[in-house]
């Protein structure tokens, strides 16, 4: 399946980046925990995945998911209180299957929440921690000339934590979902990989079919360049064009430019901080992760210290 054996092959590879001292540990996906006091990370070792937890400094590393004997696990994202974790897992024996689980923070207490049959790329708590929204593609379709299949018509759904009962929020059918957030009970927002429509977008959860393409109103970048979408409180929604992190007021809707890599390395993540307006961000060329207040200063580098 060729979309999905070049999705496991980013997860496998990463992007080139690497730590000068282990060539080995490369930086996969990252997210902050509530009180900003904590950054989760997955890392890839020889094709090997691991989660595990650093101090907000990258100093202090703690193994909360060993490598699993029969999968790679992918965006492990903390609960809305911390004590918990959501994380997705790609099965070895079928690389077109994966499964949303959920863990204590220390990750004990692994439990299953969907039961494979699909691929899930993302999964995150709901604001209230009461239910886990996930990205999923639950059909495939052939191609007739290449003969391959790809993973086709992506939605998000939702998963009851009490009850297990799933829901279907979106009717979106997309090439691709990915930065899913909830920066509300009320608004989802997320990236849309569909051609000419690619973007950021956002809907209500009492009116799910209704998405909306989100652009500021002094855009200069083109809208399907626009990318990584998060939040930062208490009115910020930063996103990424390539190189370049911008900040946009969501009551304003202006757009301000906050951060350019320069040299064209793109930003390959970034997560909005919790209590404070500020965003945590990562390069592909870089084994370090940046911070930046929303309004362009006191940028700041820290290197990752990895389990051993």
């Amino acid at each position: 399946m060729r979309a999905t054996y070049l999705l496991i092959f980013v997860i496998l590879l990463g992007c080139g980046d690497r730590r000068p001292h282990n060539n080995r540990d490369q930086i996969e996906s990252f997210d902050i925990s509530p009180d900003d006091q904590k950054v989760l990370l997955l890392s890839t070792r020889d094709g090997a995945t691991t989660v595990f937890e650093i101090n907000a400094d990258g100093t202090s590393p703690r193994p909360i998911l060993k490598p699993s004997s029969d999968g790679i696990f992918s965006n492990p994202r903390y609960s809305p209180d911390g004590k918990k974790i959501v994380f997705i897992k790609y099965f070895k024996k079928s690389f077109g299957e994966s499964a949303v689980y959920v863990s204590n923070n220390d990750g004990s207490g692994v439990q299953e929440l969907t039961r494979g049959g699909e691929l899930v790329t993302e999964a995150i708590f709901s604001a209230k921690g009461d239910a886990v929204l996930y990205c999923s593609a639950k059909q495939y379709n052939s191609s007739k000339t290449k003969g391959t299949t790809d993973a086709r018509r992506f939605d998000i759904y939702a998963i009851d934590l009490l009850d297990g009962k799933t829901t279907k929020l979106s009717k979106l059918s997309a090439l691709g979902i990915d930065n899913l957030s909830e920066i509300s009970e009320k608004y989802i927002l997320f990236h849309m990989n569909a051609g000419k429509k690619s973007g950021i977008y956002s809907f209500e959860n009492d009116n799910p079919t209704k998405a909306m393409r989100i652009f500021p109103v002094n855009g200069t970048e083109e809208s399907t360049l626009l990318d990584k979408p998060g939040y930062v409180p208490d009115r910020f929604l930063v996103f990424t064009a390539r190189s370049k992190l911008h900040v946009m007021n969501l009551i304003t809707r202006k757009a301000d430019l906050i951060y350019d890599t320069k040299g064209g390395h793109f930003i390959q993540m970034l997560r909005g901080f919790h209590t404070k307006s500020r965003v945590l961000f990562k390069k592909f060329d870089e084994p370090r992760l940046t911070s930046v207040n929303t309004d362009g200063s006191e940028v700041s580098s820290f290197d990752v210290e990895f389990p051993e």
